[in-house]
């Protein structure tokens, strides 16, 4: 069993090391002398069986070629992943603490296909941890402070990252896609670098205490109004990662992201891709407003 630590969440995965170290992505969050003490949040089983559910899926979704079905039967989940001539299944347990897959190291794609059955185990489990992935590209400083840039695709999420780190002294890129955010008993939300980034390779195993939620907006002129709770809300969840025929899983992730909404400022954007905007942004983390 190989571990991996992602957002302060333990993952375990009985597969070789060559395998998960064959990509960048996950060679950051590989632990050296495995999980120690602590067991793991998820443990992910390759090369076990799993039947095809009977009936048609309650959910089908189609992310970047694959081809993804849901089937939700009492507490267990089951996907069918379809990439190219490539098929895989899992079946997740009760808070997805125990998922299997019949996917085997030596099948063609099998890094491919792991990487999506990682990010599914991932993503809700952690929900039951209070984390949620979240689309957006984020930075943190040297202060411990961090942001987050989220709206739909091309809206300039990555371009307004750049811009500070070209313009805030201390800014550094700790995700670029798919970053996790976790809410914490004492308050804190904190934002975690993943091996997910979409088609910017970083990859840290980083975080930062979220500060400041900026949904992105292009106009001629840079503004900045901050939203109510319920409008945050509203905007977080068009940018979590959801699976809404996992009631339990999708009431957790709702639940975290009102806790976000309430604790985090989140601001609409309206900014052109220059440094004045950038400026704005990093003084309403600067200033506490």
């Amino acid at each position: 069993m190989e571990y991996l630590q992602i957002a302060d969440w333990i993952m375990g995965v009985s597969c070789s090391r060559e395998l998960l170290g064959q990509t960048a992505n996950f060679r950051p969050f590989l632990l050296e002398n495995g999980g120690g003490d602590r067991k793991p949040d998820c443990a992910v089983m390759l090369g076990e069986a799993v039947d095809r559910p009977q009936g048609e899926p309650s959910q089908v979704a189609r992310p970047d070629g694959r081809e993804m079905r849901i089937w939700k039967e009492g507490d267990e989940v089951t996907a069918e992943i379809e990439y190219a001539d490539c098929l895989c299944r899992l079946r997740a347990g009760e808070r997805w603490k125990l998922v299997r897959t019949d996917l085997e190291e030596t099948d063609r794609h099998a890094m491919k296909m792991l990487n999506d059955v990682l990010m599914l185990a991932f993503a809700y489990s952690l929900a039951h941890g209070q984390g949620v992935l979240i689309h957006s590209s984020c930075v943190g400083l040297d202060d411990g402070r961090g942001a987050a840039f989220i709206g739909r695709s091309g809206i300039g999420k990555s371009t307004h990252s750049r811009l500070w780190l070209r313009h805030v002294e201390g800014a550094r890129l700790i995700n670029d896609d798919q970053p996790a955010v976790r809410a914490f008993p004492d308050g804190k939300v904190c934002i975690y670098g993943t091996p997910w980034s979409g088609k910017t390779p970083c990859y840290r195993n980083d975080k930062a205490q979220l500060k400041g939620i900026f949904c992105m907006e292009q106009a001629k002129e840079n503004e900045l109004v901050r939203l109510s709770p319920v409008a945050a809300f509203s905007e977080l969840l068009k940018s979590a990662s959801l699976m809404y025929s996992d009631l339990s899983s999708y009431r957790k992730i709702v639940q975290t992201l009102g806790t976000v909404a309430g604790s985090v400022p989140v601001y609409r954007l309206r900014n052109r891709p220059e440094q004045a905007a950038a400026e704005l942004s990093y003084g309403a983390i600067g200033d506490g407003r």
